[in-house]
């Protein structure tokens, strides 16, 4: 039985400082090397230093149909510190847990780009892998019938209620995929970017899960398969339009009511902005999000806006007006 402190509080307050440093080399010219380091002093945990270093080498410079070729792989480690909370809820039955870690990471990726077409077409593709460690769940805590003095979660504390809820550090995942990204420029005046991601993600430890979606062996929660995004830009003199559509394929969530949602269907959305400069530093702007005015839920539970409509005037001021 892990004894926990009475939390009864009224007010609290976190000091934390952060610091980080990053160092760029070039040993050779077509060889870029980058090391760099983030140093977190929080009043909970302590110090914490997390690295990062990086490398993206040129394979080739070329010119014409067949462009530049680059290379680039980069290693690096996270960390997240507890909501409050996560540390010092103590309402409606819930407590939080002071002596909390914070979530952490370990990082990996490995890609190349490849210009073409006299630089107007830019494709790239990229293989990544993520540990989680420390990830901070939530559980329902029940007391086991007498002659036991414990409960379901081997915690206590005083005036333990007999049933509560509680968080702990016990959760592992992973998460590990690949993102494919392109910029092709086919008139000079359009811009269209695309972009999809697949991520193969699962929960490799959670003890004291109590909801069908965070047990062992299932996908991450809100992190779907498959997720992508398509942008066209144009400018006509003093004309720009943007059309942007983002793509969302079906993902594991729930509503942690015990209704059995452990899905969250996909949805497509799309957002259109115009700006029209009619005097130096003067333009027109009307932009729309959700155009078509989609009813989807990011969150099970908590619906969307609808279509957004703003229209305005926007000044620049400077020296050049």
């Amino acid at each position: 039985n892990a004894s926990i402190p009475s939390l009864n509080v009224g007010h609290v307050r976190r000091n934390n400082q952060g610091g980080f440093l990053d160092f760029q080399y070039l040993p050779r010219p077509r060889v870029s090397l980058d090391f760099g380091a983030r140093a977190e002093a929080n009043a909970n945990f302590g110090t914490r230093v997390v690295p990062r270093v990086g490398a993206s080498v040129a394979l080739r410079y070329g010119k014409g149909f067949w462009g530049d070729t680059r290379y680039r792989v980069f290693y690096g480690q996270g960390i997240k510190e507890p909501r409050f909370d996560q540390l010092y809820d103590d309402q409606f039955g819930d407590f939080g847990n002071p002596s909390l870690k914070p979530e952490a990471s370990k990082n990996w990726s490995t890609g190349i780009e490849q210009k073409l077409a006299n630089e107007q077409v830019k494709i790239s593709g990229e293989y990544f892998s993520n540990r989680f460690y420390n990830i901070i769940s939530f559980a329902f805590c029940s007391a086991l019938p007498p002659p036991s003095t414990s409960n379901t979660c081997g915690v206590s504390f005083p005036n333990a209620p007999s049933s509560f809820g509680y968080f702990f550090n016990t959760d592992r995942a992973r998460a590990r995929g690949t993102n494919i990204a392109a910029e092709v420029r086919p008139l000079h005046w359009l811009m269209v970017m695309g972009n999809y991601s697949y991520v193969d993600s699962l929960v490799i430890s959670a003890p004291n899960a109590f909801d069908p979606s965070e047990q062992p062996g299932s996908r991450l929660i809100r992190r779907p398969p498959h997720s992508g995004s398509l942008t066209m830009n144009a400018a006509f003199r003093h004309l720009s339009v943007s059309l942007a559509g983002y793509f969302t394929g079906v993902r594991t969530d729930s509503d942690f009511l015990g209704l059995n949602i452990t899905r969250n269907p996909g949805y497509a959305r799309f957002d259109l902005a115009t700006r029209y400069e009619f005097a130096r530093g003067v333009s027109l702007y009307a932009r729309s999000t959700n155009l078509f005015d989609k009813k989807y839920q990011d969150v099970v539970g908590f619906p969307a806006l609808g279509r957004d409509v703003r229209v305005g005037v926007n000044y620049r001021f400077s020296g050049h007006n």
